[in-house]
Parts: structure tokens; sequence; C-alpha cells
């Protein structure tokens, strides 16, 4: 069969470079573009991704645990702000003010919910982890999706994938070190922050072709933002700022720009290359988070943590590969 390849911008205004307003032109419009080309935007994207989110993790642990502010208003800042700022993107992404009307918004509601659990776990464990520890516990996301894809999504894994799923486990198990003193509780919280986000992107893979990219981005923030609130002002009651100027800056990051330009460009990226072609340059970010240790944490890397994480990423690495090689061959 021979896909109808052409796609030519509508010239209504800079959205429609990415999107079309109705949700199945987008989706009709992705389908038929070039795969090669879709390729390298969507890895071009992806890459991008990580870098915001590890930029995230790094202004978080600075505010969290150097500035001493509590990780639920570090939370509620970086979901708020990104409730406001996804808004007005999803707006210009859709050419419509009216982007919380989805078809499905259950699940939007808890692929919000998701994100919430994965923020709150991932910035606490950074108050009291290094961030190559936290990123490196975190790659379990993908053999968690790869294993929860057969209950979830009814998609067959074959036991080659089960058995790279496993030894990623236990290079999770290097990472975590439970039997000596490597060992810290807080770790406890970025395998919480994993199973969120995996969670997450099975729900974002479940809303692909059923609701537009502008209300994906919308709703990922805004049941955490809503909900945490009472929390803030309520409970928690401690409304600390940074400090300096410099931590202004980074809570203004954190909140309005890291986060949600992260989530932007890998809803792109999942667009663009579907999730199995991308999802290999998730790993990327061991890279960033190690030069983020060393130039701004005092370094701290345990050499078991990157032997542990080149397990896990390798696990990850295969999963994807077989993945793709079971979409081309029909079978797992």
């Amino acid at each position: 069969m021979v896909l109808n390849t052409s796609w030519t911008p509508s010239p209504r205004g800079f959205a429609s470079l990415f999107f079309q307003t109705a949700p199945s032109a987008l989706t009709r419009k992705i389908s038929m573009a070039v795969p090669a080309q879709n390729f390298l935007v969507g890895m071009g994207f992806m890459i991008t991704a990580t870098i915001f989110w590890s930029g995230l993790d790094a202004s978080a642990k600075y505010l969290v645990d150097l500035r001493g502010m509590p990780p639920l208003l570090v939370v509620w800042v970086r979901l708020s702000a990104g409730l406001v700022t996804s808004y007005f993107l999803g707006a210009l992404m859709e050419r419509r003010w009216d982007i919380w009307r989805v078809n499905r918004p259950l699940r939007q509601f808890w692929r919000s919910f998701c994100m919430a659990g994965t923020t709150v776990c991932n910035f606490t464990a950074l108050g009291h982890l290094p961030v190559t520890t936290t990123i490196s516990i975190f790659f379990a996301a993908p053999l968690i999706i790869a294993a929860l894809s057969q209950f979830v999504l009814g998609e067959r894994v074959g036991r080659m994938r089960w058995t790279a799923i496993l030894v990623g486990f236990c290079g999770i198990g290097v990472i975590m070190q439970p039997w000596g003193d490597g060992f810290s509780p807080w770790m406890l919280c970025s395998v919480g922050a994993a199973t969120f986000f995996a969670l997450m992107q099975l729900s974002t893979r479940q809303l692909a072709g059923h609701d537009s990219a502008g209300s994906a981005v919308f709703y990922t923030t805004a049941v955490g933002a809503i909900a945490l609130t009472p929390v803030i002002f309520f409970v928690d009651g401690q409304l600390v700022g940074p400090g300096n100027n410099a931590g202004w800056a980074l809570l203004i990051l954190v909140g309005g720009i890291f986060g949600t330009g992260g989530h932007v460009f890998n809803v792109l990226a999942m667009h663009y290359a579907g999730p199995v072609r991308v999802a290999p340059f998730f790993f990327f970010s061991i890279i960033w988070m190690i030069i983020f240790q060393t130039l701004f944490f005092g370094g701290n890397i345990d050499p078991l943590t990157l032997v542990g994480a080149s397990i896990v990423i390798a696990s990850g690495l295969f999963v994807f590969w077989r993945e793709a090689r079971a979409s081309r061959l029909g079978r797992s």
C-alpha cells in the first residue's frame, strides 16, 4: 500500500505547523507523513524533552535540597504554573479556547493524577538523593511500561522481552543496593515516580487518536495543581521563598518552562514518530544528569549507580528493539 506523503501547512497561523484543529485531521495528517521524516522530527523532539526534564530535576533539587523549600510547595508551583502555561500553549495549538472539552475526560483526569504522583515522588526523592541516582532508578519506567502493556493495552510481550525486563530490574537492584549501606528509603520514592510515569505514558497511548495533543498538554498538570492547592495553604503552611534571585529564577523555570516544555516536546515526539521509535532517546537524560551533578552538586556519583544504570539502559534498549521488530513482523 502506498501512503499519501504530501503535507502542506495551513496558512492560518504558527500552530498549523504542528496541528490541525480537528483531532481526526491531526491523526490523519500524521499517519500519512513520511516515516523517515517523522522519525527525525520525533527524535529531535524527544532529545529536547530530555533536556527540559533534566533541567526541571536539577532546578527542583536546588530548591528543595539546597534552599530548603518544602517539596510539596515546589510541586505545586510546578503544576499550577504549568497549568496556566499549558492552557495558553494548548489554545495556541488548537486555535480555540475550550481545550478542556475532550472525548475521554476520565482518562485525562487519571493521566493528570499520574503526573501529579510522579512529580511528588520525584521531587521528594531529589531532596535526599543525587540526580544521577534518581534518574537511573527512573529509567525503570520503560520496563514498567513494557511489563504493563500486556495487561493494560493488550499487547503481547514475549519471553525475550520479559527476560530483558527482569534483567533491567536486577540493574535497579544494583543501583539501590538494598543489601548495603548505599541503600536509602528515599529511593522508593524514585521507584514510585517511575511507576506513575509509566502509567501516565500508557494513558497517553490510550488517548492517542481520541483527544488532541493540545488538550493532553493542558490536562497534564490540571488535577495535581487543583488538588494540592488546599494542601499548600491549609496543611503544609510553609510558604517559603527560595531566598535569592537565582532561586526565584529557577522557581519560575520549574513552574512555567522546564516541565511544560518537556511534556510538550514529549507529546510532539509521540505524535510524529510513535512511542516505540523515540523512546530509546529518553536515556539521553543520564548524560545531562551527570553534567548537572558534576557542575552543581559536587559530583558524588556512585560507580555502582552507573553500572546499574547501564544494565537498565541496555535492557530498555533491547525491549524497544524487540517492540519495533514485533511491530514490523506482527508478533512478539
